[in-house]
């Protein structure tokens, strides 16, 4: 088993290339390992995850307890959304419902999908008139700036992130059963929430059945 210090990303091959690339420049001995799937992640932490630090970006990837069990520091997840939208297409409830805000958090890994302790939460505001894509954007860009903070805290040290306080998930979770639901219902909307419904679903609409495929 080796115990020198490791970081795994979960997370799309660019992100991890990049990521990787980011601690290389903060600490050159450091370990890097990418993953994009459960067997990959199982397959580099077999041999025991001691001094091990997971951290997922934007990935729809449910790591398994057992394999989150194995990892210490605990392994660290960040959300595309606020803890006010746990789940899946946050964005597109968030739009659709004339949300004032959303943003991105960062949490601790627990079994249960978007559940764990908060560490942090970055809010915009959320204009009347906001679009999936461009907002989308925005959430991807201010997602990659926490994980800058992480990726640096990680590097510096094993110790945990403080929790941030007064926050806390909602008990809704943003499901894509929930999605299918709101997609298909176009044809039995109001012109008022027709019109709200494709500012928030975008080009979700043009697929239902695609972007409602997955857990939830």
């Amino acid at each position: 088993m080796s115990f020198e210090r490791r970081l795994i990303f979960l997370c799309g091959e660019a992100e991890g290339e990049a990521f990787q690339n980011h601690v290389e420049k903060l600490d050159a001995g450091l370990e890097t390992v990418w993953c994009s799937s459960v067997a990959s992640l199982d397959l580099v932490t077999r041999s025991g995850g001691h001094r091990t630090r997971l951290i997922s970006f934007l990935t729809d990837v449910i790591v398994p307890d057992e394999i989150i069990q194995r990892l210490r520091p605990k392994p660290i997840n960040i959300h595309p959304g606020p803890p006010e939208y746990p789940g899946a297409h946050g964005l597109t409830f968030a739009i659709f419902n004339g949300a004032s805000h959303y943003g991105v958090t960062v949490h601790e890994m627990t079994a249960k999908v978007d559940d764990g302790p908060i560490l942090m939460v970055d809010r915009f505001p959320l204009p009347g008139d906001a679009e999936l894509v461009p907002y989308g954007n925005e959430v991807y860009a201010r997602a990659v700036a926490l994980a800058d903070h992480v990726i640096h805290h990680c590097v510096r040290t094993e110790g945990p992130m403080p929790h941030a306080r007064g926050e806390a998930w909602s008990k809704h979770h943003c499901t894509r059963r929930r999605l299918k639901a709101l997609l298909t219902a176009q044809d039995y909307l109001t012109p008022s929430d027709q019109e709200r419904l494709i500012r928030a679903a975008g080009p979700l609409l043009e697929k239902p059945e695609k972007a409602a495929k997955g857990h939830g």
